[in-house]
């Protein structure tokens, strides 16, 4: 064999590794203790797994009151008690059986599941990982009945005293798995992850009255309500509540309704983006995409919408048999479901009264949820409008389908801000007067943005406190000032775009894309020599965040502390912003600190400390950037040209996308033919006139 068609030799620690390992076993059958604990590999991973098939237990029993128990979030105690129906005592030893349950009977019942539970080993799995008591007494019992299990091995039932409804109590979870244990993450991280499994289920059920305690100290006390709207608010914060948009939309397919953000209220990731189908909290790609569709040409590449949708389908239409954890469904009108969700919502944002506002608008009426009646969301439309209402979704769908797709994202996608553009009066430099759509659909430009009004001139680029690598600096303009003689004058197109000739032809750069990659540079270098210099608000600005965004601000306290944002708790789920980095005193406090939170929750494993101050430099810089669209001097263009030439990573900004483009004089020879005229000459042997 030639020498270049051998195999590679194996290292030799592979090697010995390989002649290390036994003879194949004979085939055995597993104990049910190992089959159980393996299956609870599968579905509980960790604490908030086992407070969700709790909770669905309960629901599933028609509880009316739930009151969840936690110790040190969920590793040492899970407790839910509910009014449901309780189990019968004869039937309460094969609770803690594998596979036994009293949802479905047959495989015709798998056709239209109802209930949310219907597998069967949730609590046999839950039951060889922990220590597990039930106690449970329907209304017609004289008393109630208690079963336990330590290491899988169930004790007979036995009488005990308890009220109607079931009480499940787990300690020591993976007590018997030590390893799993090792997994889990800090009381603040897994407590996030439960606070998610409530949400989902008080979103679902808002009649249900949730209490919701840890070590002792009440979390949540949600009572019953008609308004989805007041779950969302108990979760994410009252404002963004008041802001969302109703939506309902009635078809064969299914009905749906709920409530959606306008595009000013996007967040940085999907972490509020809820689609319920029969009551289930589901993620599904494809209704998921017609979500972000509906918004396509109202946001930034990578901002994300909010949005709370609940869908009622036939249950024979939806298979949620799919997945052991039952987040993943298969519809069989998947099509028509992703036509409705898209129509609907278009059809809301680009209607009547749907311009920007300062002041959010009032709330409108309650959202019906699962099990509600269609009266809860107001009253019904007469057939004359219903009709006239099918006909604006179907021209929705049409102008949609007709619009080009945006092959790439808009500019400053990267940088995620609101799309509102708001206009200045020239007599009050900073002030916001009046909100306006961007003409583009591009990026907005306001106080919050890092501009600065000068009399007599347009705005500089006030949020770029920056050191210039050599020209002078202008300190009340910022790079106003810094001039680089030797270039010609270069101009702005489009209010986004710097155009400058070059000795080899012509410079072309995205205003916003280079000025983050200075902005950001020079926060990394300042950070590095210690914490930037703050300015300390008269006021606080007060912000609402979720339990786990709350988590985060409290971790990166002292990373925000040396960027120069000062953040303490104002309550259980907000803080306020006491100080900002005078670097960036024209950048949005609170938008920077949204941005860099939803990055942090969504970090699987906790970032080091470079990681964090890498990211937060990355958000300040694009918060605090000029944006496209905003007007620049000639003075300004040139600071802003004199900092590419001296930084050494100029090309792209802290994205990754290219700051400039370079077209030479040859690229441009020959788009305008210029070097196949050159060659042609006339009859008499005389250039043409080029």
């Amino acid at each position: 064999m030639p020498a270049g068609d051998q195999v590679p030799s194996r290292p030799r620690a592979v090697l010995r590794s390989v002649r290390n390992v036994p003879a194949m076993a004979p085939i055995r059958i597993l104990p049910e203790i190992l089959v159980n604990q393996i299956a609870a590999g599968e579905v509980i991973e960790r604490p908030a797994r086992v407070v969700k098939e709790l909770l669905e237990n309960a629901i599933d029993a028609q509880a009316t009151r739930v009151v969840l128990e936690l110790e040190e979030a969920g590793k040492k105690l899970i407790r839910a008690s509910d009014d449901g129906t309780g189990i019968p005592a004869a039937e309460l030893a094969l609770a803690l059986a594998g596979h036994a349950t009293s949802k479905i009977a047959s495989a015709e019942d798998l056709e239209g599941i109802t209930t949310l539970g219907f597998r069967g080993e949730a609590l046999a799995s839950i039951a060889s990982v922990a220590d597990v008591r039930i106690v449970s007494r329907i209304p017609d019992a004289l008393e109630a009945v208690e079963v336990s299990s330590s290491a899988g091995k169930a004790a007979p039932p036995r009488p005990a005293s308890g009220p109607v409804g079931t009480t499940a109590e787990v300690r020591n979870l993976f007590r018997y798995i030590p390893a799993r244990r090792k997994f889990l993450k800090t009381d603040s991280t897994e407590m996030g992850h439960i606070t998610e499994q409530v949400a989902r289920i008080a979103l679902a059920y808002p009649r249900v009255h949730l209490t919701v305690t840890h070590n002792g100290r009440s979390v949540y006390e949600l009572p019953p309500t008609d308004s989805v709207r007041d779950r969302i608010a108990a979760f994410f914060g009252s404002e963004p509540a008041a802001a969302l948009i109703q939506i309902e939309s009635d078809e064969p397919a299914g009905r749906l309704w709920g409530l959606v953000g306008p595009p000013h209220l996007a967040r940085a990731t999907a972490t509020m983006q809820y689609l319920f189908i029969n009551g289930r909290y589901v993620r599904d790609r494809g209704l998921l995409h017609a979500v972000r569709e509906a918004y396509r040409g109202m946001l930034e590449g990578n901002r994300q919408p909010v949005a709370f949708l609940f869908l009622a389908v036939p249950p024979d239409r939806v298979d949620v048999n799919v997945h052991p954890t039952k987040i993943e469904v298969r519809l069989r009108d998947a099509h028509l479901l992703y036509g409705q969700v898209l129509a609907a919502i278009r059809e809301r944002l680009l209607g009547p009264g749907m311009a920007p506002s300062l002041v959010p608008p009032s709330p409108p009426l309650a959202v019906q949820s699962p099990g509600m009646s269609p009266d809860a969301i107001g009253t019904n439309p007469r057939d004359a409008v219903r009709d006239d209402r099918a006909a604006r979704v179907r021209q929705a769908v049409a102008d949609f389908l007709r619009s080009p797709p945006s092959a790439a994202p808009p500019r400053d996608a990267a940088c995620g801000l609101a799309s509102v553009t708001f206009s200045r009066d020239p007599g009050a430099p900073g002030e916001r007067v009046s909100p306006r759509p961007h003409a583009d659909g591009d990026i907005p430009r306001d106080a919050a943005c890092g501009l600065a009004s000068v009399p007599g001139s347009p705005p500089a680029l006030a949020g770029a406190r920056l050191s210039p690598p050599a020209p002078p600096r202008d300190a009340a303009c910022g790079l106003a000032g810094a001039r680089v003689s030797s270039r010609p004058h270069a101009i702005q197109l489009h209010n986004t775009y710097l155009v400058a000739e070059t000795p080899d032809g012509i410079l072309i750069v995205d205003q916003h894309a280079l000025h983050e990659r200075v902005l950001f540079e020079q926060l990394m270098s300042r950070l590095e020599a210690g914490p930037l210099e703050s300015q300390r608000r008269l006021a606080p600005i007060t912000v609402d965040l979720t339990d786990a965004e709350m988590a985060a601000a409290e971790t990166h306290q002292e990373a925000l502390a040396r960027l120069g944002i000062e953040v303490e708790p104002l309550g259980p789920r907000s803080v306020g912003i006491h100080s900002f980095p005078t670097l960036l005193e024209r950048a949005d406090p609170e938008g920077t600190l949204r941005d860099f939170l939803a990055w942090a929750v969504e970090c699987e494993a906790p970032p080091g400390p470079r990681q964090v101050l890498e990211k937060l430099a990355h958000v300040a810089a694009c918060r605090g950037a000029v944006k496209a669209g905003d007007p620049l001097g000639p003075a300004e263009i040139e600071a802003l040209l004199a900092h590419r030439e001296a930084s050494d990573m100029a090309a792209t900004c802290p994205h990754g996308r290219p700051t400039a483009l370079v077209l030479s004089r040859t690229d441009l020879e020959k788009q305008f033919g210029r070097d196949y005229a050159a060659t042609r000459r006339p009859s008499g042997g005389e250039p043409l006139p080029f």
